[in-house]
């Protein structure tokens, strides 16, 4: 768990695939930065919020998430 992160980065190239590595993340580093990709834009925030922002964009079938992965750098 000490390197989740790299983990993630070497299985799925470093998109989050469900919302149990999402728990992992959050488990490890709860402000880590993630990368929301929107069919409208994107935007980082921290690993606690991703959930919430998702709920919020689909809400109202205005948009959809693309993907959620770590942002390059890290």
């Amino acid at each position: 768990m000490a390197n989740i992160i790299a983990t993630i980065k070497a299985e799925t190239h470093g998109f989050i695939t469900g919302k149990e590595r999402l728990q992992e993340i959050i488990e490890y580093n709860r402000l880590f930065p993630l990368l929301v990709r929107c069919g409208g834009g994107r935007f980082t925030c921290p690993a606690q919020d991703v959930e919430h922002f998702i709920e919020i964009i689909t809400r109202e079938d205005s948009d959809y998430v693309r993907d959620v992965s770590i942002p390059a750098g890290y």
